[in-house]
């Protein structure tokens, strides 16, 4: 191991030098602030006299003075090219202004012959090689890593141009010049030091990059003096495949899933912070096949997450839609260990889930759901017929999300509430002659509707056909028991709700009938009853449609809907 002074200019002045960024790294993750402080902390230096540090870079050594693989500084030393194509680009806009020389610093920093300086993760390199190497404008970004590398260039090129030629010029020397040390690690076995100089470098990690770390200088610790490379390098491959699908994940970021597979398998909810990991890892009697174990798991669990988030199961679907809290993802990770090859399993758990996760997001008690599911997370074996029962039994003897809750809460002031829109979305889909699934399609500027206006006046008279008292008014029992029921209330959109306002009945009705976007619309007129030969909307009409909806919504959310085969156990016990 060496460590090595240098500078930005001294790093990359070599015809042949050039660094990889390994696949079991993580991609370009910088954004907007990183790239602000980044152009920031140089400018504040051209001010003062001493020069920039850019910090420690981690490489090891493929081949000495030609070939490396950044080990740490990844995130840094990517921005750094980025920043120097924008600034040679903004630079060739002015050449009438200077004599300065693209050209000479493409050589250095970029590409020098055959030799590219930096090679990316490889599912970036052909847009870093596009947008950043070839200077093209445009590249079909398929990851979020490859949207950060165009973001990056387009912030650094415009906040660049706002620069006198001058400025810009003493803000590349002064890049140059940065000064950084370069540690060099001569093989695998030097990877025992990632851990201590990663944490203690004065920049916080993901976790993901802590436990890897840490799991890293472990193996190095209890690997005999033969086995060191080969346990150290098994590692290294399979974190190489978890930020391989750490790139495609859209809705889920690395740290949480490592959140949700440590309340899987560690400690249940009751898991804080890796220090967790390291205590059952000192338990174990075999560190070396404690730690493959862990990893292969977590690498199992990472692949399982990606086969929800693009799950077309219907329960899976309807999950996303009503929005995935975070007590749900450990439930889900066991169930694909358990039963990943039975699609008819995974849905009865995904439709059990969203059973529960409709009930909190209706109650949203300050009670915490978690305390009440740990056990039955703990000790859940795959079994689903089990795992219902648990449930459902802990939820009613809990009440605040057991069945007579979830009975009052829908018997209740619906309006605003977190599931509403949901609701009256499954509601359509349970009216609808051929059916479709829920959100299928969208309604432009989607509205709740209140069917008796929620804000009738405006100073005005109400309008006719509604249920008001000798004053015109609506009565404090109507407001408290019917105004924001769900009887009252249905799905619309935008135009449609303004185009109506708070006209009466009669011509809500009409636009209802003449032009419904959806089935509960044109079904009021069901539900309307008739006064001197005109339609009304009363008490009535609302309570018997709050209890058509309400019936509903009882049965759908019910756990005694889940139909589970009698002889459902564990497929892999």
């Amino acid at each position: 191991m060496q460590f090595i002074p240098n500078t930005v200019l001294g790093l990359f002045d070599s015809s042949q030098k050039s660094y990889e960024i390994p696949v079991y790294q993580r991609a370009y993750s910088w954004e907007k602030p990183n790239w602000e402080t980044f152009l920031d902390d140089l400018l504040e230096q051209i001010q003062g006299h001493n020069n920039y540090f850019f910090g420690n870079l981690l490489l090891e050594v493929i081949q000495k003075n030609k070939k490396y693989e950044i080990i740490d500084g990844q995130q840094r030393i990517t921005t750094l090219t980025i920043f120097i194509r924008s600034l040679i680009n903004v630079l060739k806009e002015r050449e009438y202004e200077t004599e300065f020389e693209p050209q000479e610093k493409i050589n250095i920093y970029l590409k020098n012959g055959g030799n590219i300086k930096l090679r990316p993760v490889e599912y970036d390199r052909a847009c870093y090689d596009t947008l950043i190497i070839d200077n093209k404008k445009h590249f079909s970004i398929s990851t979020s890593s490859q949207k950060r590398i165009k973001e990056a260039k387009d912030f650094f090129e415009h906040e660049l141009r706002g620069y006198n030629t001058q400025k810009i010029l003493e803000i590349l020397e002064k890049t140059e010049n940065t000064e950084l040390t370069v540690i060099e690690l001569e093989g695998k076995k030097d990877s025992a030091l990632i851990f201590e100089l990663e944490n203690n470098r004065g920049k916080e990690l993901t976790n993901m990059e802590k436990i890897k770390s840490y799991f890293m200088y472990q193996m190095y610790v209890y690997s005999t003096p033969e086995e060191i490379e080969a346990n150290i390098e098994s590692i290294s491959n399979i974190f190489k495949l978890i930020y391989l699908i750490i790139n495609d994940l859209k809705s889920i970021n690395e740290d949480s899933i490592l959140i949700y597979h440590n309340n899987a398998y560690v400690k249940g909810y009751s898991y804080r912070t890796i220090d967790d990991v390291k205590d059952e890892f000192k338990k174990s009697t075999n560190k070396i096949e404690w730690i493959k174990s862990y990893i292969e798991e977590l690498h199992t669990t990472f692949s399982n997450i990606k086969k929800f988030e693009f799950s077309d199961h219907l329960f899976a679907q309807r999950l996303r839609e009503l929005g995935m809290p975070a007590f749900v993802y450990p439930f889900i990770i066991k169930g694909y260990k358990y039963h990943e090859p039975d699609s008819g399993n995974l849905n009865i758990l995904f439709q059990l889930l969203e059973i529960v996760t409709f009930r909190a997001k209706l109650i949203n008690s300050r009670a915490n759901i978690q305390e009440r599911l740990n056990n039955i997370l703990v000790n859940f074996d795959g079994n689903l017929a089990d795992l219902l029962n648990k449930i459902k039994n802990k939820l009613n003897e809990s009440w605040y999300w057991g069945d007579a809750n979830t009975k009052n809460y829908l018997n209740g002031a619906m309006y605003g509430n977190n599931v509403l829109n949901y609701l009256l979305w499954a509601y359509e889909h349970s009216i609808q002659n051929n059916g479709y699934g829920i959100k299928k399609f969208s309604i432009e500027n989607e509205q709740v509707e209140h069917i008796s206006p929620q804000n009738p006046t405006n100073g005005e008279p109400i309008e006719t056909g509604y249920e008001v008292d000798e004053n015109n008014q609506y009565t404090d029992d109507f407001i408290s028991e019917k105004l924001n029921c769900i009887g009252n209330l249905m799905l619309i959109s935008g135009s449609h709700n303004a185009s109506i306002g708070n006209k009466s009945f009669d011509d809500k009705l009409s636009t209802y009938k003449n032009n419904p976007l959806l089935n509960q619309q044109a079904e009021i007129k069901n539900f309307a009853k008739t006064e001197d030969s005109r339609p009304v909307w009363k008490g009535v009409s609302i309570d018997e449609r709050h209890q058509r909806i309400l019936s509903f919504a009882i049965d759908r959310w019910s756990f005694d809907s889940i139909k589970i085969p009698s002889n459902n156990v564990s497929t892999n016990q």
